[in-house]
């Protein structure tokens, strides 16, 4: 990694993007939904590449995430407007020889959701994650789902929690404005829930 400057972002980004639920709490008053959750991202970097012949047959490396070039996504329905930035954990991205980058970090995310207070507690209620970069249109990164799933990863998810996680699916959303050539793009995240009774 000599010469690699983590503040140049690489050429051609296309991040593929996922969440994995783990705990989910709604806050009536605030109309806001809390999840944890493990974010997976992945890219390619060819400033990163090595070959493994050369190395060792060294075929992963794994570095402290603050050492790398990371993607700008922001969490565009953040609760907490004067921070988009989502609240993670430190951890490390594993690099592979061919410049692929996996960073899988556990996070806490707040977002705004239109809790509709109901005389049946047990209503149904969407909630949703907007993520996109704050920073590069979709010329410059491309989003994708990650492993192409539409729906939100519940394999790790807490079912102790007060609420119940009934459907998810995840969407990839390009938008256009008048002003601009180039595409925006975001990926959408719904959760639907209901309270466990």
């Amino acid at each position: 990694m000599r010469n690699y400057k983590r503040e140049i972002n690489p050429d051609h980004i296309n991040l593929k993007f996922g969440v994995g639920a783990l705990n989910v709490e709604i806050d009536e008053k605030r109309h806001s939904m809390e999840i944890d959750a493990m974010l997976r991202y992945v890219w390619s970097d060819s400033r990163l590449k090595w070959n493994e012949d050369e190395y060792n047959n060294v075929s992963v490396l794994r570095v402290p995430s603050e050492n790398v070039w990371i993607p700008d996504l922001r969490l565009f329905n953040a609760a907490n407007i004067f921070n988009p930035k989502t609240s993670c954990g430190e951890s490390n991205v594993l690099i592979y020889p061919q410049g692929e980058v996996l960073w899988v970090p556990h996070c806490h995310l707040s977002s705004f959701c239109n809790v509709t207070n109901s005389p049946t507690p047990d209503q149904l209620q969407t909630c949703t994650l907007k993520f996109g970069s704050w920073t590069f249109d979709g010329f410059a990164m491309d989003l994708a789902l990650y492993n192409d799933k539409s729906e939100v990863d519940l394999e790790d998810f807490n079912y102790v929690s007060n609420w119940k996680i009934e459907s998810t699916s995840a969407t990839r959303n390009e938008k256009k404005y008048p002003c601009c050539e180039e595409p925006f793009i975001n990926l959408t995240f719904n959760l639907t829930i209901r309270r466990n009774s």
